[in-house]
């Protein structure tokens, strides 16, 4: 019998939420997918590429424009510069670079300091290397981080800390303090901090704040954020990942190895789109801002306790004075009884631990949400 090397893949373990989530009726508040349209300028600049690269490859380090545009965006934005030709790699989505870096650092009895509710990719990396995940859970409702308790977690195995944010799926930002706090126990300790900035231009109220933006932490941290994502464009799958030289140079050997290159019409076409068309990234943050109020408009004054997000494109909801299910069960039940399939918040936990907490996608069309969230007041 075959023996799996992903047993306990948390994609895997809701194959049947998800089955329900796509069935006829049922309003898909779970998957990732969003119902918006890809905007208009990139349509359009896509379009107008394709011509252009002839369909051949992309170098494996991505197209020479798009890695000096994101170096100035990177030095503008964060005040960090960033060689285009030794410290930045365009990678096809986040996920890929995820694997990549996570590969060409971590060996055989590290430690990967993990800070959870985490993403499905982290966990499987770490472990198929040989590394092993050490766990610091953020508490709900404001999923702050404890600092001192990452200190304790610390010692001669420690190779990398990885963290999130815009955290997915809590929206929340981390802030200067964090970073501090971060800087101050990575620096002289040799630690690699992996840093997913996937959503980094979905913050609404209060502005992004990147790892960059620290001189000594940057040194020791790697930057992933995808720009296809941020540009509506999930299928076009480009990604970039900053990192100093010595660990670019691994990073983009395993990385050729993943995926041979990206898409190079999606790279220049979104080339074009920073360069030229920037401020479409905070026309996108804002649809998404508006869909976050719109939810949380809706959920006011019901028995749904939640603290709006500060970015990403997910609301965090606890349920405990509805149900005293635990968050798996009282999923299903939504999505059989009534109609609306969310996500169970113990699934991004590695230990499955029971929680009071669902997340709901809020990038859909905006009747879509409004008849979601009416489905969800029926559950009483």
């Amino acid at each position: 019998m075959l023996r799996s090397k992903l047993p306990e893949s948390a994609k895997t373990a809701l194959k049947d939420l998800t089955k329900l989530a796509q069935s006829d009726g049922v309003i898909d508040f779970m998957t990732t997918v969003p119902d918006c349209d890809m905007p208009s300028p990139l349509k359009e600049r896509l379009l107008s590429r394709i011509g252009d690269s002839g369909c051949r490859y992309a170098p494996l380090e991505g197209i020479p424009q798009l890695r000096r545009t994101m170096a100035k965006y990177y030095e503008k934005t964060f005040g960090h510069r960033y060689n285009p030709e030794t410290e930045l790699t365009v990678t096809a989505g986040s996920s890929p670079a995820v694997w990549a870096a996570i590969s060409a650092l971590i060996h055989e009895d590290d430690e990967v300091i993990i800070v959870e509710p985490a993403h499905s990719n982290y966990v499987p990396a770490v472990k198929i290397n040989g590394g092993t995940p050490i766990f610091v859970s953020l508490k709900w409702p404001d999923y702050q981080i404890d600092w001192s308790e990452v200190i304790r977690m610390i010692n001669q195995r420690t190779k990398m800390i990885i963290i999130n944010s815009p955290h997915i799926p809590s929206g929340r930002i981390f802030t200067d303090d964090d970073f501090r706090n971060l800087q101050k126990i990575v620096v002289g300790n040799k630690i690699i901090v992996l840093v997913d900035e996937t959503l980094s231009t979905t913050a609404y109220e209060k502005p992004y704040i990147s790892a960059a933006k620290y001189p000594s932490l940057a040194k020791q941290s790697i930057l992933i954020s995808s720009l296809s994502k941020c540009l509506d464009a999930t299928g076009w799958k480009t990604g970039i990942c900053a990192a100093p030289a010595d660990i670019t140079k691994e990073i983009r050997r395993f990385h050729s190895h993943i995926c041979n290159g990206g898409n190079p019409v999606a790279q220049y076409a979104i080339d074009d789109i920073i360069t030229k068309d920037e401020e479409l990234f905070f026309k996108i943050r804002d649809t998404y801002k508006a869909k976050r109020d719109l939810l949380c408009s809706l959920l006011k004054g019901s028995k749904y306790k939640f603290v709006p997000a500060e970015s990403s494109w997910f609301q965090l909801v606890d349920y405990s004075e509805i149900s005293k299910e635990n968050d798996r069960d009282f999923c299903l039940r939504l999505a059989k009884e009534f109609g609306v399939a969310a996500y169970p918040m113990s699934a991004y936990y590695h230990d499955k631990t029971k929680t009071n907490v669902i997340r709901i996608c809020f990038a859909r069309h905006d009747d879509t949400i409004r008849e979601g969230v009416k489905r969800m007041l029926n559950y009483k």
